[in-house]
């Protein structure tokens, strides 16, 4: 079941990286949300974002949204 999606980091990403999220199901691995992604539509750039997310579960658009913010910024891991 999708959770609901809190503002945050979710509503600073691109337009286009919120809409191949909001269809997911979460929780969910990264594997998950890569393939779903893919089904959703996403560009290159954005499979290319969401491949580095952590080998790990995350319970909302959101946590992805935050991980991908630190990719974005350059925080490491």
């Amino acid at each position: 079941m999708e959770t609901e999606i809190k503002s945050g980091f979710f509503e600073e990403l691109p337009q286009k990286t919120r809409k191949v999220l909001s269809g997911i199901d979460f929780p969910a691995e990264r594997n998950d949300i890569i393939t779903q992604v893919r089904k959703n539509g996403a560009i290159p750039d954005i499979l290319r974002e969401v491949g580095m997310l952590p080998d790990k579960k995350f319970n909302s658009a959101e946590d992805v949204a935050e991980e991908l913010h630190k990719i974005y910024i350059g925080i490491p891991a």
